[in-house]
């Protein structure tokens, strides 16, 4: 059976540093990435290999793990509607990753991986706001082919999607 918290965060959750508000964010982040990715964090040979190596499995083997388990650690010191407004924004960066990515062709991909390159190597920071969308255009195709992206979105997350697109719109 696949563990809806990763064996990783357990300690935090034992201890009482995770609500419960947080918990449910953080076992929705783990489902909703594994159901809408192909592709694993650590394929079966690598892990087969780790395992073989050290006399364990990873914790981390789906991207389900490191989102839930990086989201749980590294935004622990956020206040529960900043640790929200994260999980949000990472649900609205898969759907707009699928949705962007999903019928462009590889020249678009290109595109996408140079010009990102040309302003990385060009600047070291005060970023225009066009330079900003490419930057995070870089993100989101890099979820798309990591992940390998399906449109597996649920019919309430993609009216979530388009109504978080006009609220941020206005």
């Amino acid at each position: 059976m696949e563990e809806l918290i990763n064996e990783s965060i357990m300690p935090m959750l034992n201890d009482g540093t995770v609500s419960i508000d947080r918990i449910n964010n953080l076992i929705y982040i783990k489902t909703f990435v594994d159901r809408i990715s192909t592709k694993s964090y650590i394929d079966k040979e690598t892990a087969r290999q780790l395992h073989k190596k050290y006399g364990v499995n990873p914790n981390i083997i789906t991207w389900g793990d490191y989102f839930q388990t990086e989201m749980a650690v590294s935004l622990m010191v956020l206040p529960d509607d900043e640790f929200n407004r994260a999980v949000e924004t990472l649900k609205f960066d898969m759907v707009a990753s699928w949705i962007i990515f999903c019928e462009k062709d590889g020249s678009f991909f290109e595109w996408v991986e140079s010009t990102h390159a040309m302003i990385k190597e060009n600047k070291n920071g005060g970023y225009t706001e066009e330079e900003e969308e490419i930057l995070h255009l870089k993100i989101l195709k890099d979820y798309y082919t990591n992940l390998g992206l399906i449109n597996n979105f649920t019919e309430s997350e993609m009216s979530w999607f388009t109504g978080f697109q006009e609220a941020t719109a206005i």
